[in-house]
């Protein structure tokens, strides 16, 4: 096979005294001008220092006095090329001639910023991209890139997106289209077959709604749509489907600023998340662990679902994280949450407890939509670990289950060697414990989301929430 050449801007898009090695923006930037220089910059941010998207963009952003507008675009145009890379790279290397491998990174990134605009983003011009590109490069690189930017995605804009084989592998092919390596695309066709797994990884690409969860302490639901409608006339609200205190939200400005989450109204929660607490189903009085908590967002809704009737002990291994909670449950009004941290797989907690949550560590498959540079980082090996963690974390709540009390394992995973394969095998091993059928919980319809064994199976192309997988096992006695 003869080998491509290498077209010359790629070759000379060498380093200039404004850029460093990696590409980052060493000039004074205007970030309130161009949103995609913004997008740039945070993808240098995410490349070099394997920081969370989310995270890197409202730290770049407040450096600079940035329009709702332009704070918009920056972040669509940074998480549609996290999403959609491995497509956008094989479009921009048709019309390059090359690989990007051989590119300067702030080349490289303007092409799939480019790109993505032209492929994905009907509201902006084709024109307009590539001239934004164009104009960043040559001032940030050099004139002779900016030539190479120019000529490939004018090609890009003209003739498309190069066209696919008919003869591509059908999985190998679905996993260029939705830009997922070989091994997701696997799991998600062993999770739910090869008709739906097409749909299942094009949800994962998909921007997650903003979903709030009322704070039935403070309030109802009813009262706090109301009360939204009032302060944000133009916001769209409404309820959830599944969960009875959920609310979604569309134009309302960013929600963890407003009065009415500082007064402990509600907190932001995906739908699915509030279903698994509403499916584990604790009951007033009990004693609960929630073993691997983070910064309790589980913890919260099952004291306020409770009206704080319960003991709860929320763990995590970091402090930062058990101090997070702490405040949001004084903001919340939660009095019935005490906090430890400490390794569970080495040490556990004093006695037995009548329900123990083990929201366990896991690839995060399910919450892809979220964290779409976890994408890029995530290898099969390191899932597999993930299950083995899982095994010893399970093998250690075994023995804190009180005799007639509940180990709930959670996980935001599809993947079946950390579902339903890692129960079976825990299950094998401890004859003591059984699966319990899903509760009886007004309102919510468990046939639509429950698997034949009972458990709860979330997915975003089924339910349009975060991916989801729990199990409630009964310890006998």
């Amino acid at each position: 096979m003869a080998r491509r050449k290498t077209h010359a801007g790629a070759k000379r898009a060498g380093r200039t005294p404004d850029t460093g090695k990696d590409g980052t923006t060493r000039k004074r930037m205007n970030l309130s001008d161009e949103p995609r220089l913004l997008a740039q910059e945070v993808l240098a941010r995410v490349e070099r220092h394997n920081a969370y998207a989310s995270i890197a963009f409202d730290a770049v952003a407040m450096s600079g006095n940035l329009s709702r507008e332009v704070r918009a675009l920056s972040k669509e145009i940074l998480f549609g090329v996290l999403r959609h890379r491995t497509r956008l790279e094989r479009a921009v290397s048709e019309y390059a001639n090359s690989s990007l491998d051989h590119c300067h990174p702030f080349v490289r990134r303007q092409l799939l910023i480019g790109a993505y605009q032209i492929l994905f983003m009907q509201n902006i011009p084709h024109a307009i991209a590539v001239d934004r590109a164009v104009e960043l490069t040559r001032l940030h690189v050099g004139t002779t890139p900016s030539g190479f930017v120019n000529a490939v995605l004018r090609k890009l804009a003209h003739q498309g997106e190069p066209p696919f084989s008919p003869t591509d592998d059908r999985f190998a092919r679905m996993g260029v289209v939705h830009s997922f390596a070989p091994w997701m695309v696997q799991a998600a066709v062993d999770t739910v077959g090869p008709d739906e797994a097409d749909g299942l990884l094009e949800s994962l690409n998909q921007r997650a709604r903003t979903i709030l969860r009322t704070n039935v302490i403070r309030t109802d639901r009813e009262a706090l749509m109301e009360k939204l409608h009032l302060q944000f006339p133009d916001a769209s609200i409404a309820p959830t489907r599944f969960s009875p205190v959920g609310v979604e939200v569309q134009g309302l400005p960013d929600p963890i600023r407003q009065d009415l989450h500082r007064e402990g109204w509600y907190l932001v929660q995906d739908e699915g998340s509030q279903l698994v607490v509403f499916f584990v189903d604790p009951k007033p009085g009990q004693r609960i662990l929630d073993a691997c908590a983070g910064t309790g967002g589980k913890s919260l809704h099952m004291a306020a679902r409770l009206t704080n009737e319960a003991s709860i002990l929320a763990v995590d291994l970091k402090a930062s994280k058990m101090d997070a909670l702490s405040q949001r449950a004084r903001r919340a009004g939660i009095t019935c949450i005490s906090t430890a941290t400490m390794n569970l797989i080495k040490e556990q907690p004093e006695g037995v407890f009548d329900v123990i949550l083990l929201d366990a560590p896991c690839s995060g498959l399910g919450v892809l939509r979220r964290h779409p540079e976890a994408k890029w980082r995530l290898t099969q090996e390191e899932a597999r670990s993930m299950a083995k963690k899982q095994a010893q974390l399970l093998e250690a709540m075994a023995s804190r289950v009180a005799p007639g009390g509940m180990l709930a394992y959670v996980v935001c995973t599809f993947w079946p060697p950390e579902t339903t394969e890692r129960v079976a095998h825990f299950l094998s091993m401890h004859p003591e414990f059984e699966r319990m059928p899903a509760p009886e919980v007004p309102g919510i319809p468990w046939s639509e989301c429950t698997n034949a064994h009972g458990d709860l199976v979330l997915l975003p192309n089924r339910h349009n929430t975060d991916g989801f997988y729990v199990a409630r096992l009964k310890k006998q006695g």
